[in-house]
């Protein structure tokens, strides 16, 4: 069978964003929303009420799913092709619906914290809801630690047009950047390519410079629409009371603060072994010690390069020698053309994967180039899909889980393949090349991301007494980047705070802790699954399935037999993720 590089979107809504039948679904959306609405929450829970309760959650779920199955599919259509019109005004149509919908679950919420608590036992524990019982008492323990209701859709409702609207502000600002490198219109996403990925130095280093000053002129903006967004969310948690700005990105990460200073205090204790990992590399590029543009430079050559096809297959098989029942999934996905995967203009950057909990499907999104990295890139995201797949038959309140979670099944089918390329390599410097892949993996989750969080914490705590200007929040940048980086390098990037998105994406606040514990996380999983073999395969499956129903602490308790609160499982994580540093130093010294 030939694969295609294209997917299948005809068989969710015929017609692209012109589909008929995509419009007779948004609008009889639209009006099943506006009746439910209308209808308002049931009367107090009794069990004379009970029916119509029970009613009104599954409708709530029923009417998410549908919301779901049309945004991810406009996603799609506006992923394939940017310049789709119509898809994009299909995208404001969807997220207005998405907007009423999280309007009405404010409000039942809050009834939810409002009933009588045996009553609302029986309710949870009633055969038609027990399956969600997880998620809808979570939501009745948040609903009980927030405002009143009449505060929080007000909350709401000026967050709009404030504190998302500072993040939407340096999405413009940022986006319309453009400079001039090399004598052609540069956008910054692309001048930072130029720095990660090239392997001349002098162009990476000209090319931070000039990253740098590009920030540096955008700064006082940046600093603006951090400080206030940050001032917002103090001013909302100090009215719920919320003692910490954690508060929240742990209830969102469903684990707890001891996890998080357990993990955090393993990887300081032991993230110092990367020095090794950039010492040897230093030596290769014949510097004493690098810098910034330095950490992700390429080293080492993987010559070869592999069609769409023999990427597939490779992933395919590499996976079917570890799980055969993982391996039928990919295949089935590659077969069935739940993929899109050419490399052509128009289509919008990164790759995904998203679900579609109608048809029980995923599509998985990309632009694979023909590299390593590409293959890497679609063993990801087909293990995104895998997680999706295996919980199919939940019911959709039971397939929410967290950003915590959901890098295990990505990460673990990379790291299967990762081997498999390794155990497959030709010569000493492929060897070098995938060692230092996965070592730069390592300096991300361990340093990069480390450095976030302390600078996130520390800017709350100054942010609580006054605004911060440009230098101080270059200083706390460059503090936490010297502490997390164990002041292994020879210069930083102080507008870091600047440069990097994910300070401003107010959806998610936190947005990175959440990245080194799916990493750390997965490689745990990773390692029990490697001493156990295929008797593990019922566990993974398990596991994941629960992920979206249990809190992580008690997911790792069930399944791995861990303890999170503790540092044992973070040390074999760790030690896992740094293995291959005294390989890649021995190496890099044969071949320097």
């Amino acid at each position: 069978m030939s694969i295609s590089v294209n997917w299948d979107l005809d068989s969710i809504f015929e017609g692209g964003s012109q589909s008929k039948s995509l419009a007779d679904f948004l609008s009889q959306l639209t009006t099943d929303l506006d009746t439910f609405e209308a209808a308002g929450v049931p009367d107090a829970l009794t069990h004379a009420t009970q029916p119509a309760w029970v009613d009104a959650i599954q409708t709530l779920f029923d009417l998410g799913a549908r919301l779901n199955q049309a945004s991810s599919f406009v996603g799609c259509l506006i992923s394939q092709d940017v310049k789709d019109d119509k898809a994009l005004q299909l995208m404001g149509q969807t997220e207005q619906l998405g907007a009423k919908l999280g309007a009405i679950w404010t409000k039942f919420q809050a009834a939810f914290a409002e009933q009588d608590d045996a009553a609302w036992t029986t309710l949870v524990t009633d055969t038609a809801l027990n399956s969600v019982a997880f998620y809808l008492n979570k939501s009745r323990t948040l609903a009980r630690q927030k405002m009143a209701p009449e505060l929080e859709t007000l909350a709401n409702d000026l967050a709009t047009d404030g504190y998302h609207a500072w993040g939407r502000l340096y999405d413009i600002v940022s986006g319309d950047k453009e400079v001039e490198f090399e004598g052609k219109p540069t956008s910054l996403g692309q001048l930072q390519s130029r720095f990660f990925d090239d392997p001349d130095r002098e162009v990476r280093q000209s090319a931070f410079k000039l990253f740098e000053e590009s920030w540096a002129d955008l700064a006082k903006t940046c600093a603006l629409a951090l400080n206030f967004q940050a001032g917002f969310r103090l001013a909302l948690y100090k009215h719920r009371d919320w003692q910490s700005v954690l508060h929240e990105p742990l209830l969102n990460n469903r684990f707890s603060a001891d996890t998080l200073d357990t993990m955090w205090d393993v990887v300081d204790a032991k993230s110092g072994k990367l020095l090794d990992f950039f010492d040897a590399k230093a030596k290769l590029f014949g510097i004493d010690k690098l810098s910034w543009f330095d950490v992700y430079a390429p080293v080492g050559e993987v010559n070869q390069t592999f069609t769409y096809k023999d990427a597939s297959d490779f992933v395919v098989d590499s996976i079917n020698t570890f799980d055969t029942d993982i391996a039928a999934y990919c295949r089935m996905a590659i077969d069935n053309r739940w993929i899109e995967s050419e490399d052509r203009s128009g289509k919008r950057a990164g790759a995904y994967c998203t679900s579609l909990p109608l048809t029980r499907e995923s599509r998985i999104f990309m632009t694979y180039n023909g590299s390593y990295n590409g293959m890497l890139t679609l063993a990801h995201e087909l293990g995104h899909g895998y997680h999706s797949w295996v919980m199919r038959d939940l019911p959709y309140g039971a397939r929410r889980y967290t950003m915590s979670v959901a890098e295990t099944a990505s990460t673990f089918n990379e790291m299967v393949v990762r081997n498999a390329s390794f155990d497959a390599s030709q010569d000493d410097q492929e060897r070098l090349s995938i060692l230092a892949t996965k070592l730069n993996d390592a300096a991300s989750f361990l340093m990069n991301i480390r450095a976030r969080f302390i600078f996130e914490q520390a800017f709350f705590d100054e942010r609580a007494k006054k605004q911060l200007s440009v230098d101080e929040l270059n200083d706390l940048m460059l503090s936490a980047q010297k502490t997390a980086y164990k002041d292994g390098l020879a210069d930083y990037h102080p507008l870091f705070w600047a440069s990097k998105l994910h300070f401003y994406i107010t959806y998610a606040p936190f947005y990175n802790f959440p990245y080194t514990f799916g990493f750390l996380f997965s490689n745990g999983v990773y390692a029990q699954a490697m001493a156990e073999g295929p008797t593990f395969q019922k566990r993974y499956v398990a596991l994941l399935r629960d992920t979206g129903s249990m809190d992580t602490e008690d997911l790792a308790q069930k399944h791995l037999g861990v303890d999170l609160t503790q540092p044992e499982f973070w040390e074999t994580a760790v030690d896992r993720v740094l293995a291959d540093v005294d390989d890649f130093v021995a190496l890099a010294n044969k071949l320097a």
